[in-house]
C-alpha cells in the first residue's frame, strides 16, 4: 500500500524529521517495515523551508507552511494523492481538512490520525483563528468524513465516537525501548553533574500550568521544607508564567534524546503532574511510557487513559490539581524500597507492535 502522511515538522518546539521523534515518525517507520510505501508531506511552520529529504526510508517532502502558502501545500497534498492509495492527516485539525480534500479530490481513502483533542488548537496566532468555534468545526467535519478514525486514547475514541459511523480505532502512544532503557544511575548523575546521593525528582516535556509543572513545583517545594537535600530536575519548553528559579530546580536543556533517557535513570522519581483539562482529559503522555521503560518510579494524576494504565499502581496515582496529594505520593516513592518494573505494561506499547495494530486497520481500508 502507498501512504501519504501530513504532518508538522516541529511539535512541542521539538523537530521531529531531523530529530527522527514522535509518534508519526516512529509509528509510520515501522508501517514501512511492514511492507508499505510511505511518503511524508511535511509543513514547516517554523524555519518555513522546502527542501526534500530522507528518514528511515521514508521519502519526506518539506513545505513552507502559513497563511501566505496554504493553497501552495494543498495543491502539493493533491498532487501527492493521486500517487498513493491512502492519505492520512495528523498533528493538526487544519492539515487534517487538507488530507480531507486531497482525499475527496482524488478518490482515495482518508485516515485521520487524532494524537490530542484538536479542538484545543489555534489555527494560527490570529485572533480569529484561534482555538474555538472554527477549530471545533473543522475538526468535527474530518472527524465525520473520514474513512478511518485513529484516537490516542480510549478516552479520546468515546469523544468522538458519537460524531462519526464509520470505523475508529485506539492506537496509543507508544516507546522505542531499544533507546529508553534502565541506565546505571550514579554514571546518570555524574553526566548531569547531580549530586549522588540526594533525592532526585524528574520532569521532562513542557513546563507549563497547562501540564501541571505548577502543582508539581508547589508539591517540590513542600517536600523541601522537610529534606533540604531534595532536587526537582526540570528539562524542556518553559512558559513565561513558571518559576523555575527556586531553591532545588534544576534546569538541564538535554536538547538530545538520548540526554533526555539520561535526566530520567537520574532520578529517583518521575512525575507526570497534569491537571484535568481539555487538552489533557484525552491525552496520552508520551513522557509516562518513556519513564517507564527506564524502570524509574512514576508518579502521575489519575487523569484518563493513565489512571487506567497504571491501576495496579495505586500508590502511584495522585488527585489532579492537588499539590499535597501530589507531594505525598512523590514523597511515598521516594522513601520506598520497591524497585519499579513496568517490563510487563512496556512490552505493549512498543512502536511495533502499534503499528502493527494500525496496520490491520489499515488493509481493511482496501
Amino acid at each position: 500500500m502507498k501512504i501519504l502522511l501530513l504532518m508538522k515538522r516541529f511539535s512541542t518546539n521539538r523537530d521531529m524529521i531531523i530529530e527522527n521523534f514522535g509518534r508519526e515518525t516512529r509509528l509510520f517507520s515501522e508501517i514501512r517495515r511492514l511492507g508499505h510505501t510511505v511518503t511524508i508531506l511535511c509543513a514547516d511552520q517554523v524555519k518555513k523551508e522546502r527542501k526534500t529529504t530522507k528518514l528511515n526510508g521514508m521519502a519526506v517532502e518539506i513545505y513552507p507552511f502559513g497563511l501566505g502558502n496554504l493553497l501552495k501545500y494543498a495543491a502539493a497534498a493533491t498532487a501527492m494523492a493521486a500517487e498513493n492509495e491512502v492519505v492520512v492527516g495528523s498533528t493538526h485539525p487544519l492539515l487534517g481538512y487538507i488530507a480531507h480534500l486531497a482525499a475527496k479530490r482524488t478518490g482515495r481513502k482518508m485516515v485521520y490520525d487524532i494524537r490530542d483533542n484538536y479542538e484545543t488548537y489555534n489555527f494560527t496566532n490570529l485572533p480569529l483563528l484561534k482555538k474555538g468555534i472554527l477549530s471545533r468545526r473543522v475538526n468535527n467535519h474530518v472527524i465525520r468524513s473520514c474513512d478511518l478514525a485513529v484516537c490516542v486514547s480510549d478516552s479520546l475514541m468515546q469523544k468522538i465516537a458519537a460524531k462519526r459511523k464509520g470505523p475508529t480505532a485506539v492506537v496509543k502512544n507508544g516507546v522505542n525501548t531499544k533507546f529508553f532503557k534502565p541506565l546505571n544511575k550514579a554514571a546518570c548523575r555524574k553526566k548531569l553533574d547531580l549530586p549522588a546521593k540526594a533525592p532526585v525528582i524528574v520532569y521532562t516535556g513542557h513546563i507549563s500550568k497547562e501540564r501541571g509543572a505548577d502543582k508539581l513545583i508547589e508539591a517540590f517545594n513542600k517536600i523541601r521544607e522537610k529534606d533540604q537535600a531534595a532536587l526537582l530536575l526540570m528539562s524542556g519548553q518553559v512558559d513565561n508564567d513558571i518559576n523555575i528559579r527556586q531553591p532545588g530546580i534544576v534546569y538541564k536543556e538535554l536538547p538530545r534524546r538520548k540526554d533526555v533517557v539520561v535526566g530520567i535513570n537520574a532520578g529517583d522519581v518521575a512525575v507526570v503532574p497534569q491537571p484535568e483539562n481539555e487538552t489533557t482529559r484525552y491525552a496520552f503522555p508520551y513522557k509516562l511510557m518513556e519513564y517507564m521503560a527506564c524502570n524509574v518510579p512514576v508518579v502521575a494524576t489519575a487523569i484518563g487513559d493513565v489512571k487506567d494504565l497504571l491501576r495496579d499502581y495505586p500508590d502511584s496515582l495522585a488527585e489532579p490539581g492537588n499539590a499535597d496529594d501530589l507531594g505525598y505520593k512523590i514523597t511515598a516513592a521516594l522513601n520506598s524500597r520497591k524497585k519499579a518494573n513496568y517490563n510487563r505494561i512496556v512490552a505493549e506499547y512498543t512502536w511495533e507492535k502499534l503499528a502493527r495494530k494500525l496496520n490491520s486497520e489499515l488493509v481493511k481500508l482496501r
